[in-house]
């Protein structure tokens, strides 16, 4: 094979950058000319990079502790200290929170320790611990009914101070459960509240006005009015009176005498509870 001499090959290299430079320099006089012509559009966004490149940095904000409640539900345990024993019980923040608006509140602003960290206890001597209890039930299983109980043998008092309870502390979901559970008692068998039950609900400082009324409609309709005021006759006065008063409306109507289905009209002696509505079937 020939060989080449190195002059001849610088001489050839040379060629072949020259050649290049020449193609380079025609190549950028013409990009010259094009941008000449058509002003260059900025890249997609860029606004957006130079704004936030050139604004002034912004401290990050802290959460608040007090009322915060995170995703989930279960997540800080609360120690409730309750009736004159103390007894205790522990319950999810987020259910509270979700409710009732009276433990919201408590949760938010009036129950805080040093420093705005929100409370993890709260002490309530003048409720009943049984009391509570069925309302730690209901929040994790949406009934008041334990497990050795069933609604026929479910005492009315039960019945009617878990109701009081949640009208005080503004749980209409519990309230609702408790109208649930007087229709099912009813329903499997059990009795009417007997004279010291309907006196306790009717000397109630509140308003427990739906459950009255739901037990008015009860007597009215499925009682033996002549065996119930026979055997207890000290009833309180204002329940007789509206006793009187929904038979005649009753027979105003003309319904006294046909068979009521309260579990399908159970919606009406229902509170409203906008953010936990109740699916009915």
């Amino acid at each position: 094979m020939p060989q080449t001499s190195p002059s001849h090959r610088r001489k050839s290299t040379t060629s072949t950058s020259t050649a290049g430079t020449g193609a380079s320099s025609a190549s950028s006089r013409k990009r010259k000319r094009t941008a000449s012509t058509t002003p260059a559009s900025p890249p997609p966004n860029s606004s957006k990079r130079i704004k936030t490149e050139t604004s002034a940095p912004t401290e990050p904000k802290l959460a608040k502790s007090v009322g915060k409640v995170s995703d989930s539900i279960y997540d800080t345990i609360i120690d409730f200290k309750i009736g004159e024993s103390l007894t205790s019980f522990g319950i999810h923040r987020g259910l509270l929170w979700r409710t009732s608006s009276f433990f919201k509140e408590k949760l938010s602003i009036s129950e805080t320790t040093e420093g705005g960290i929100a409370a993890r206890s709260i002490v309530m001597k003048n409720e009943d611990p049984d009391v509570f209890r069925r309302f730690t039930t209901w929040l994790y299983s949406k009934t008041i009914i334990l497990e050795s109980e069933n609604y026929k043998t479910l005492p009315w008092e039960v019945i009617i101070q878990t109701y009081s309870f949640a009208e005080r502390t503004m749980i209409p979901g519990l309230q609702n459960t408790c109208v649930d559970t007087v229709i099912k008692k009813r329903r499997d068998g059990g009795l009417f509240p007997a004279q010291g039950a309907v006196n306790t609900l009717w000397r109630y400082p509140g308003k427990v006005f739906r459950l009255r009324r739901l037990l008015l409609d009860l007597f009215a309709t499925e009682c033996n009015l002549s065996n119930a005021l026979a055997n207890n006759g000290s009833y309180h006065p204002r329940f007789l009176q509206g006793l009187v008063l929904t038979l005649y409306e009753m027979k105003g109507k003309r319904t006294m005498y046909n068979p009521v289905d309260f579990w399908q009209k159970r919606v009406n002696y229902y509170v409203d509870d906008n953010e936990n509505p109740i699916p009915l079937d």
